[in-house]
């Protein structure tokens, strides 16, 4: 009797109080309330930039110089913290250490003074990470264009524990918060996310642009995600006002039209069965060419194999 996984009897038979065992859950005294995300990838590199900015909330009972953050494959640079509301609120608090475990996927800045309790600081990290291909966290896939170019472009899956490969973050669905994402992309590429656009410019130079996409709702770390690359697109309003839009692969936007009008008329159905409006003003499904399961369920950009989405009329019987 080899088999490595334990049989359904041994499973049943685990006590409530050890659910947690195996689990990296991180103190609960320092809390993330806000997550404002700046990110600038390299698809010909496969890496990628980032800045965090975290608010976090600090309990009465902290009694600690470290924060740890959830972080996976990630490189970082510098981390440094100010109080919020405060006289000398302008005081910036460097860490002396950043120290990463790789079995527990976290990592820890040491400050030289106790973390204050009973406060909001604001906690700004400088770091890198790679756009793997490994169809988890801020990931990579090729395509080919309309001229039958092979190209790469960049897509997130964050479920179950990924996000911590894209952005330091306490990587747990119980622990929500707002997230604000910034992408710095090249000017010629399509890029989007949960929300829809706050703002769109372009940078010096010319060859890059920056997206800054509204605040999200508060909510788990795992149901964020941005794409980048090349698209085209169908788009419908539904009865009920939100815009709808399918992304398909350039030159293939007829192939979207039959999830569109699913997708319009299944809101509208949900809306009414359950008298519970959908609560974001737009809906993006995305067809990814390389994705691990058959779709994510990220909030307001929902992406998908390819074969799950996409549908050619003049095939399909």
């Amino acid at each position: 009797h080899n088999c490595p996984y334990p049989s359904a009897t041994t499973m049943t038979m685990i006590p409530s109080s050890d659910k947690a065992a195996g689990r990296v859950l991180l103190p609960l005294n320092i809390n993330p309330t806000r997550y404002d995300i700046i990110l600038t990838p390299d698809l010909t590199a496969f890496t990628f930039a980032g800045v965090t900015t975290i608010e976090l909330t600090t309990a009465h009972d902290v009694s600690t110089s470290k924060i740890i953050l959830h972080a996976k494959e990630l490189c970082f640079a510098s981390a440094s913290y100010t109080i919020k509301g405060q006289p000398d609120d302008d005081e910036v608090h460097e860490a002396e250490e950043i120290s990463i475990n790789m079995k527990s996927t976290t990592v820890s800045f040491g400050f030289s003074s106790p973390i204050p309790p009973d406060s909001t600081l604001v906690l700004t990290i400088h770091y890198s990470g790679f756009l793997n291909n490994q169809m988890a966290g801020f990931y990579r896939s090729s395509y080919t264009d309309i001229h039958g170019t092979k190209k790469i472009m960049a897509s997130t899956q964050f479920e179950s524990l990924d996000a911590r490969r894209c952005f330091p973050c306490v990587d747990e669905p119980a622990r929500k918060a707002v997230f604000g994402v910034t992408l710095i992309v090249p000017k010629e590429l399509d890029a989007f996310s949960n929300m829809p656009e706050l703002s769109h410019k372009t940078l010096e130079g010319g060859t890059k642009k920056e997206l800054t996409f509204l605040d999200t709702p508060v909510m788990s770390t795992y149901l964020l995600a941005f794409v980048i690359g090349e698209f085209d697109y169908v788009q419908a309003q539904t009865s009920h006002g939100v815009l709808v839009r399918v992304y398909t692969p350039p030159g293939k936007s007829e192939t979207g039209v039959f999830a569109l009008h699913c997708a319009t008329k299944s809101l509208d159905d949900y809306d009414d069965f359950f008298g519970i409006p959908y609560p974001l003003p737009k809906l993006d499904m995305v067809a990814i060419p390389e994705f691990a399961a058959g779709a994510m369920e990220n909030w307001g950009l929902v992406t998908y194999r390819e074969v799950d989405l996409l549908i050619d009329p003049t095939k399909a019987s």
